[in-house]
């Protein structure tokens, strides 16, 4: 073989390189490029646009289906929501977030702030008296005495015989006090006075003070014996009775509503302090709470909610549409980002397949030049 031959091999060799590793360097780039159809004219030019851009749809629906069909399953789904790490993941974070917000120095008020709720304390009076009323009214058909459970009833009952003592012992400690005597007193003149002749008559013969000295006892042992007290707890009791027995609208009726009205305000503005309530910060609000409570109960709440998500994976996987929103996503990926990404993830792969296309043709060129020679 001389040196003529070993030229023709070399420069053989050489042109099959060129022509295997431009050809797998080209083949490579029409995946991608270009992103659009080429014309001349009315005549497109063959393999334009790329293989991904021309078969993008295709792409986007088949990557959906194999998302779906192999790698978020509901399967897959739910042995990670039951997964023990996961739990403890979501757990831990819950608990930290839990714990932020109730050992908060922020106020209930900065907090319906943050979600755009400006409340203003006048307003929620207004309401909640509005919603009494509103409560009163539907009720107006019906007796006090059945709007009251049987407990409060027996308390009621039980506070008119203590009134009933009290009452009797305010009256007999008023009759014996110096009070009581100058009233009895002047009863007692009034009433001589009151009688004309006979009057002036028995007041020349008694001395108003020492009939009061006789009266005085008298009056102190019937106000406090046990018939005054039984006939005063009567009395409350038929009283009580009376008012259990009317209905809500008879007593709004005789009140009056515009005094009802005014009444309820004034209860609600008292009793519910809206702006107090609303500027206290909320760890006041949970401090009673014990941590080692707080973390049973949302370990066990967080273990519920995953499980139940858990049983729902496929339900809500369907309704989302998992496949078609992959497709959608795809089919709106820019082409250039398709391409940066495939390369950054096949950079290495796609320069090795232009390095065997040289060597592929070198090798092919080699033979060639062999077989030339023999011919």
């Amino acid at each position: 073989m001389n040196s003529g031959d070993i030229w023709l091999i070399l420069s053989m060799a050489l042109i099959g390189a060129l022509i295997g590793g431009i050809t797998n360097y080209l083949a490579i780039k029409m995946l991608f490029k270009p992103h659009r159809a080429i014309y001349i004219g009315k005549w497109r030019v063959p393999f334009t646009p790329g293989l991904i851009p021309k078969r993008r749809s295709d792409l986007a629906r088949s990557l959906g289906k194999t998302v779906v069909d192999h790698l978020l399953t509901p399967k897959g789904m739910q042995a990670r929501l039951v997964d023990e790490g996961f739990q403890w993941k979501v757990n831990s974070w819950a608990k930290r977030e839990v714990f932020r917000f109730l050992r908060s120095e922020r106020t209930l008020r900065q907090l319906l702030l943050d979600f755009n709720v400006a409340v203003d304390t006048d307003i929620l009076h207004q309401k909640t008296a509005e919603l009494l009323k509103t409560q009163l009214e539907k009720q107006a058909e019906r007796e006090l005495g059945s709007l009251l459970p049987e407990e409060l009833k027996e308390k009621t009952e039980a506070a008119a015989d203590r009134a009933a003592m009290h009452i009797q012992q305010m009256l007999a400690a008023y009759v014996d006090s110096y009070d009581g005597r100058r009233k009895i007193q002047e009863l007692v003149q009034s009433f001589l006075q009151g009688r004309g002749f006979l009057g002036s008559m028995l007041s020349s013969f008694m001395d108003p003070s020492s009939a009061v000295d006789k009266i005085q006892p008298v009056i102190i042992e019937s106000v406090g014996s046990e018939g005054t007290r039984r006939w005063l707890q009567q009395l409350l009791a038929s009283e009580l009775n009376k008012l259990m027995s009317k209905t809500v609208g008879d007593v709004t009726e005789t009140i009056g509503p515009e005094t009802v009205d005014e009444a309820i305000q004034q209860v609600v503005r008292k009793s519910i302090p809206f702006d107090e309530l609303l500027d206290t910060p909320i760890q006041v609000y949970t401090k009673d709470i014990q941590d080692h409570v707080i973390e049973e109960k949302l370990t066990m709440l967080v273990g519920r909610v995953l499980q139940r998500l858990s049983e729902q994976v496929p339900v809500i996987m369907e309704q989302l549409e998992l496949s078609k929103m992959v497709e959608k996503e795809v089919s709106g990926f820019p082409l250039e980002r398709v391409e940066e990404l495939v390369l950054a993830i096949s950079n290495k792969e796609f320069k090795l397949i232009t390095y065997l296309g040289f060597l592929l043709g070198g090798i092919i060129g080699i033979v060639q030049g062999v077989i030339a020679l023999f011919i």
